[in-house]
């Protein structure tokens, strides 16, 4: 049997237009088992995305806040440096000014320092003008001098009270006269006899006492006022007044001395002079002082916490006769020294213990000191 080729081709046309609606319903079915696939992919993943993804998110605010804690640490920083700079810059001008004013001051004292030289010139001038006159009354200010120094050799009194005064003023004249000769008027000014005389006719009321200070020590100055550390050391030496606290009951007994130099420490205080001089005073019985460490020493006992003392302070002693209270003071100001007493102030002298190689002391017995005694 023949079959016709229309048929064929009708057959093959109905076969092909129902294959594509079977290839779209595979194809349709295929999409959606794919899409069940991948959803119940992403179900199963996006657990581990979630707690990625907070992961990631936590990690970027710690970023952020060490990022902002770097920057602000940056700010704070360059706040800092910026502030030290001006604080430079204004300790620069500070500077600048000061070097100006020391230009200035150094300026000044050369114009000074010039002005004193003119004035030198002038001096010397006149003095070679007036040698002449000088020269006529040469034979006859010597004569003056023999003669006061005659009367202070007959003076036993003298000698007695000021042995280290008489002594060092006979050195003087002696030293005058073989150095100078009759050249002596023009070395010395012509009113030295008033001068001289005016140093024996008034001597100072206290000083210290040569007889009664350490070797390692010594006194100089016009009127022996003056203590030097001379020799190498580091131990303890001191010094005696003549004169002790004079036995009255209706006054204050006071004296000052001026840290000259120190290297560690001065005492300053009173003492009976059976205290040996290379002892502190106020660390021994019967002795009171106050010591540059700020210590207030009484019998030997510490009364720690004061003030301490240094170069160029002024520092007093005393005692109040009528109440036995001692009395201590620095630059001028009384110090607090409230149940501080001495037992027996009539047998006490003015003392002084320096420690120290170089050690210099000034004393000051009167009337004129920094502190007022009478206000007491």
């Amino acid at each position: 049997m023949s079959i016709s080729v229309d048929s064929t081709n009708g057959d093959r046309i109905n076969d092909h237009q129902q294959e594509p609606e079977e290839l779209l319903q595979l194809r349709a079915r295929v999409a959606e088992l794919e899409l069940r696939r991948t959803e119940m992919h992403f179900r199963e993943k996006f657990p581990k995305l979630e707690v990625e993804l907070k992961d990631v998110k936590q990690m970027s605010i710690i970023t952020k806040y060490v990022m902002e804690n770097r920057l602000l640490q940056a700010e704070l920083k360059h706040q800092k440096l910026l502030t030290e700079h001006n604080a430079l810059m204004v300790k620069v001008a500070e500077m600048e000014k000061e070097q100006q004013k020391m230009a200035d001051h150094l300026t000044h004292k050369q114009n000074e320092q010039k002005e004193l030289w003119v004035k030198v010139d002038e001096l010397e001038q006149k003095q070679t003008a007036d040698s002449e006159q000088l020269n006529k009354s040469q034979e006859g200010i010597l004569a003056k001098i023999d003669q006061l120094a005659q009367q202070v050799k007959d003076s036993e009194l003298f000698k007695q009270a000021f042995p280290s005064k008489f002594a060092a003023m006979e050195n003087f004249v002696g030293v005058l006269k073989d150095r100078f000769g009759n050249d002596l008027l023009k070395a010395v000014h012509p009113n030295i006899r008033t001068k001289i005389a005016e140093v024996f006719s008034n001597p100072p009321q206290n000083c210290w006492d040569v007889n009664a200070c350490h070797s390692d020590l010594v006194i100089f100055g016009p009127e022996c006022l003056m203590v030097h550390y001379k020799s190498e050391g580091d131990v303890w030496r001191a010094v005696f007044s003549k004169c002790s606290i004079p036995n009255s009951h209706f006054r204050i007994f006071y004296y000052e001395v001026k840290i000259v130099n120190v290297k560690r420490c001065i005492s300053v205080g009173l003492a009976a002079k059976e205290m040996p001089t290379e002892k502190m005073v106020g660390n021994c019985a019967g002795t009171y002082s106050y010591t540059g460490d700020g210590i207030f020493w009484i019998n030997g006992s510490k009364n720690e916490g004061k003030q301490t003392f240094v170069r160029d302070d002024t520092v007093g002693c005393g005692v109040n006769l009528a109440t036995g209270r001692i009395i201590f003071t620095k630059n001028g100001q009384r110090l607090d020294t409230a149940n501080l007493f001495v037992s027996s102030p009539d047998s006490l002298f003015p003392c002084v213990s320096l420690c120290d190689s170089g050690d210099l002391i000034d004393a000051n017995f009167g009337p004129n000191f920094k502190f007022n005694p009478s206000a007491v």
